[in-house]
């Protein structure tokens, strides 16, 4: 503006002239008070294993600029996962960029809150930096490349409610039972003085030296049983949740957190335990194991399957199953009942099995469907269709009943409640 001034008055261009050279030279000055951005050293921090909808946070330190430097930084991450600000809520996409101020030695640190909404591996991607001068003319940007990479399993949200379930006395009510047998067993116990009729191989001389007398091993044996989970990972197991902090939610999620659940009670109680997902073929497997590490080579087998877009074949994979597990078992199906078309495959798929092993099919039910027909006055027309399937299902459960399968009936995100049961009274048996 000051220019087309300048075009009609002459005697303005000197001034006009000056202010430019002002300008200039501001800008200069603040492009050199800038510091440069190739010059500064970023190190990222996040936790390698998060889990699924639970909060987690980023580190960011930074040094190398110029203290008290206006930062702004960019970083690219996954669709699926969500910014937190302090109160919990999210931001969805990344529209602004994190800003901060260093400190006196050039120093800072930028903290973001995460939550990812869908499990699997991920990564968080380049980091853009950008620096602004002291008077806010001049920006100078640089771009950090790298991949980070982070594990998202499932949420567990109840996993220490069943394992204090599990400690409780009601346990030895319900089937574990411990056997002392001398000399036969394989974990040690206690220490007691030599009697006549005790085996001489478990003398333990250097207990004895110390004591000055004989002292003999006492084991005890623990008798573990083999627990093998098949998890459903075909198009039934799609349906997500709508409503609540669990959102988005598949029943395949529920699912895989139920199944962890017990296996770390199973595990705990010194059963072996096995894993496996489904859909056309086995598409994860992990042999009946125990130990301390157990629990983490089936989570790391099962976390990232997602639900597929095609039918499960149930007969299929309890023969491909049979196939690679010869031994008899308690083998705990999570799925959920198939068409009207299929129902007769799926009980005679439960049938064959339950001649070899000790089944459980837990059918995991529609949240929303239950929820349509529950709410049958609000929406009349909705929880007719919704009762009419809701007695369309019990009829199937009815079917499968007669497979010699047990079959149960439950809420995805209450699954691990039954399915505990269940497990606990098949192994009583």
């Amino acid at each position: 503006m000051l220019a087309a001034v300048a075009l009609f008055r002459p005697e303005l261009r000197p001034a006009l002239y000056a202010l430019d050279a002002l300008l200039l030279a501001a800008v200069v000055a603040d492009f050199l008070l800038c510091g440069t951005p190739a010059r500064v050293v970023l190190e990222r921090r996040i936790p390698e294993r998060v889990r699924l909808g639970v909060p987690f946070e980023r580190e960011l330190e930074l040094s190398g600029a110029r203290p008290g430097q206006l930062l702004e930084l960019h970083e690219a991450f996954p669709a699926r996962f969500v910014v937190l600000d302090p109160t919990g809520a999210g931001h969805g996409s990344d529209g602004a960029p994190e800003r901060g101020y260093c400190d006196g030695a050039g120093a800072a640190r930028l903290v973001r809150r995460y939550r990812a909404d869908l499990r699997g591996r991920f990564a968080l991607g380049d980091l853009r930096l950008r620096l602004r001068g002291p008077l806010g003319l001049v920006a100078r940007q640089t771009r950090f490349a790298g991949q980070q990479a982070v594990a998202v399993e499932p949420a567990l949200l109840r996993l220490r409610e069943t394992l204090r379930l599990a400690a409780s006395e009601r346990w030895r009510d319900l089937g574990v039972r411990r056997l002392r047998r001398a000399g036969v067993s394989s974990e040690f116990e206690a220490l007691k003085e030599y009697v006549q009729g005790d085996e001489v191989r478990r003398v333990d001389w250097k207990a004895s030296a110390r004591r000055a007398k004989l002292m003999v091993r006492n084991y005890q044996l623990e008798r573990g049983q083999e627990l093998l989970i098949l998890v459903d990972c075909g198009r039934r197991m799609r349906a997500a949740e709508t409503e609540g902090e669990a959102a988005g939610w598949t029943k395949l999620d529920r699912a895989l957190d139920a199944a962890l659940e017990l296996a770390a009670v199973a595990l705990s109680k010194g059963d072996r335990v096995g894993v496996a997902g489904f859909e056309r073929d086995l598409v994860a497997y992990v042999a009946p194991v125990r130990g301390r590490r157990a629990q983490e080579r089936l989570t790391q087998a099962l976390f990232p399957l997602q639900p597929s877009a095609r039918e499960a074949d149930l007969a299929r994979a309890l023969k491909a199953l049979a196939v690679r597990h010869r031994r008899r078992a308690t083998v705990l199906v999570l799925s959920d009942v198939a068409d009207p078309l299929s129902l007769d495959f799926q009980r005679a798929a439960l049938a064959a099995a339950s001649r070899r092993h000790r089944l459980v099919f837990a059918a995991l039910d529609d949240p929303a469907l239950r929820q349509a027909a529950e709410d049958y006055a609000a929406d009349p027309l909705t929880g007719a269709a919704a009762l009419e399937l809701a007695a369309q299902r019990r009829r199937a459960l009815r079917v499968l009943a007669t497979s010699g399968a047990r079959v149960l009936d439950a809420l995805p995100a209450e699954a691990a409640a039954p399915l505990l049961a269940a497990w606990l009274e098949e192994r009583r048996r």
